[in-house]
């Protein structure tokens, strides 16, 4: 009965860290039409955003509760300011794996027109003149992380990256969750050798000393081991082997590869999207020089026409810096996230088994610590090795990360924006001086 306990008391856990915020998610929904007038009653209800220039007072009661909510949360804050919508993004989307996954962007996806043309540029006026005119969001909500807040303030700023920036969360979430099951499986693995040799490794399993021929105890110089004593030793270094085998095998054949593929797919995405905005900022750079020499006479067209091309070269690279500062904000998520399940997956495997052992204690009267002490140091040697094997792997599990590479790109920094508004100005300013020079001479 023991045996039964621990083992589906695994496999539950296993389940349910797999699944991640579901239960929550569900348990949040049944226990909403609860908590919710429960809330309204203590004061505890959701903290509004504030409006424009405004911050409003949130008690920390309420802040800390709501904080607590959010794994019940089915959207963070990122994703409801960017919205629904994304069909055209997940058509070009494609997912391989079973238990990792992979996810890359196909080629063809980008939903920044080809060319700058007139159209075009009329359009990233108007939006870079709301963008360079409006108020810098000095509210946020308390409730979420900060790098939560922080995404959802660069999404709201360029809806026309939407799309971009749901690709690149999409492509973190794909990571962080790889980072997740890694850590599920391999503690499930390290529980399940542990559990299966402290319940069933009583030396009957495998009887190496009969398939030996041996008739009495092994002699190893001044010390003896019984037929029981060999047989468990020999059945606890098979489980630690396959189990610190079974880890290698899922670390470097399934793990390291999609891991690597997200990585190196998440690096492209980012240098062709990049790619494409700095074609127009260059269009838009090289028409903002030109406009004086064109054979427009119109004084007010000549001078939209002048606006609306400096506009573009200042928003077009403020969309870059914001792109490389979402970059910057999922990257962090990544390493940070990935950092909690590595800590918090094992503490929670050990927690259960811990608080297993202890009612095992009380009601069948099973201690897994006598037991640990009679399957012998050599079990518990192995045993050690294997978890050794085992916090060795998870260290590496963001290794691939160096796939992403800010060099190879063509972040804000190539665009050199100070020395292309200078070029701007003093090309103006040499056309002035030009008409200067010959209406003084006539």
């Amino acid at each position: 009965m023991s045996g039964i306990i621990l083992l589906v008391s695994i496999g539950v856990l296993f389940v349910l860290a797999l699944a991640r915020q579901i239960p929550l998610q569900m348990l949040g929904r049944l226990l909403g039409p609860i908590t919710r007038p429960l809330g309204k009653l203590f004061g505890m209800r959701a903290i509004t955003r504030a409006g424009p220039g405004t911050v409003r007072p949130a008690h920390m009661g309420p802040s800390a509760w709501a904080a607590l909510s959010r794994a019940a949360r089915h959207k963070t804050e990122t994703e409801s300011v960017m919205g629904d919508g994304f069909e055209h993004e997940r058509s070009h989307m494609s997912r391989s794996g079973l238990l990792f996954h992979w996810l890359a962007v196909k080629v063809g996806y980008i939903r920044i027109p080809g060319e700058l043309t007139p159209d075009v540029a009329e359009d990233y006026f108007k939006q870079g003149t709301e963008f360079l005119n409006g108020r810098v969001k000095i509210s946020a909500n308390p409730q979420n992380l900060y790098e939560d807040e922080e995404g959802a303030l660069i999404a709201s700023y360029f809806p026309i990256d939407h799309g971009a920036l749901y690709l690149l969360n999409q492509m973190r979430s794909t990571i962080n969750s790889n980072v997740r099951k890694l850590t599920v499986v391999f503690s499930t693995i390290i529980a399940f050798v542990l559990v299966i040799n402290l319940l069933y490794n009583d030396g009957s399993i495998i009887d190496l000393h009969s398939m030996l021929g041996l008739t009495g105890p092994l002699a190893l110089g001044p010390v003896g081991m019984s037929a029981a004593d060999m047989n468990q030793a020999f059945f606890g270094a098979l489980s630690t082997l396959g189990g610190a085998f079974l880890m290698w095998l899922i670390y470097f054949v399934e793990y390291v590869p999609y891991q690597r593929n997200n990585f190196r797919e998440l690096s492209n995405f980012v240098t062709r999207y990049l790619a494409r905005l700095n074609d127009h900022f260059r269009t838009a750079a090289g028409q903002a020089k030109s406009v004086t020499v064109g054979q427009e006479t119109d004084a007010s067209k000549v001078s939209h026409e002048a606006r609306q091309w400096h506009t573009n070269v200042l928003w077009i690279a403020m969309r870059i810096f914001f792109l490389e500062s979402f970059v910057r904000n999922i990257m962090f998520q990544m390493l940070r996230n990935s950092g909690y399940y590595l800590v918090f997956v094992p503490v929670l495997f050990l927690a259960v088994l811990a608080g297993l052992n202890i009612t095992l204690v009380e009601l069948t009267g099973f201690d897994a610590g006598a037991r640990l002490a009679d399957l012998g140091i050599i079990f518990v040697l192995l045993f050690v090795s294997m978890l050794i094997i085992y916090g060795g792997f998870l260290r590496r599990s963001m290794m691939s990360i160096d796939e992403i590479n800010q060099d190879e790109w063509i972040g804000f920094d190539s665009l050199l924006l100070e020395n292309v508004l200078g070029e701007i100005v003093g090309k103006y300013a040499e056309d002035v001086g030009y008409w200067k020079n010959r209406m003084g001479r006539g």
